[in-house]
């Protein structure tokens, strides 16, 4: 009974990580942001992509190996159209669904000053009572996928001093069950020169970040503990010209 007990205290670590662990498939997640892109994306008159972020909560399956999103099996209570013109209004800029929330940007005018909301701040916030908090609710161990198509602002969205950052909503989100991904295909131009080493591990510390670059190819940017931020999820190096 005694060895028995200590075999059972010696495997539960290792059980209880593994079901901890559980991840989205790398192939299907690719497949998943390829969807958003391809039926969501905001996309203005001047043919040039905007910023916008769109979340899922839906059944684990849908998250998992071998599954391809299509119109018939995914999102099927979405309209696609009612999606894009929500993004394209920049008083709300808002989209909540049955399984799908979705924003662009929001113009802002507060005491004379003027400014943008962005995209996920408005689906994150307040916190305790945001779009995300809601979609989480309907489907408490669904698979949850946060995508933005440009990485979270250094100096607003992950700033703990700005009342606009998404950091107590990536703490909220923490508790969901299931499987989780945050997902961003560009680093936003404004951050190249930042130290997103560092910075991007306060949204792995919540949740597993990827960075989705083609609707073949994401990569698990890592960063837990003391691993380091995979290469693929930073600005490239720049190459000193030799002298």
């Amino acid at each position: 009974m005694f060895l028995s007990g200590l075999l059972l205290l010696f495997l539960l670590p290792v059980w209880t990580e593994s079901v901890d662990a559980e991840t989205v498939d790398i192939g299907t997640l690719a497949r998943i942001i390829d969807f958003f892109e391809q039926n969501y994306k905001r996309v203005d008159e001047d043919k040039h992509p905007r910023q916008y972020a769109t979340a899922i909560n839906v059944p684990k399956r849908q998250c998992q190996k071998n599954f391809s999103p299509a119109q018939n099996n995914f999102l099927t209570q979405e309209d696609a159209v009612n999606v894009r013109n929500a993004l394209s209004d920049d008083t709300k800029a808002l989209y909540q669904g049955a399984e799908l929330i979705a924003a662009g940007t929001k113009k802002v005018v507060n005491k004379n000053k003027k400014y943008n909301m962005h995209s996920e701040s408005l689906l994150l916030n307040p916190a305790d009572s945001s779009a995300m908090t809601k979609l989480l609710n309907k489907r408490k161990d669904g698979c949850s996928v946060f995508y933005t198509f440009e990485s979270p602002c250094v100096d607003s969205c992950l700033n703990a001093t700005r009342d606009h950052n998404i950091l107590k909503g990536l703490e909220n989100w923490k508790k969901h069950r299931g499987i989780k991904a945050f997902v961003f295909k560009n680093i936003w131009k404004r951050d190249l020169e930042k130290n997103l080493q560092t910075i991007f591990k306060q949204i792995v510390a919540h949740v597993p970040l990827y960075r989705c670059v083609s609707e073949k190819q994401c990569y698990a940017c890592k960063g837990e503990g003391n691993t380091p931020i995979d290469t693929h999820c930073l600005p490239p190096k720049k190459i000193k010209d030799e002298l």
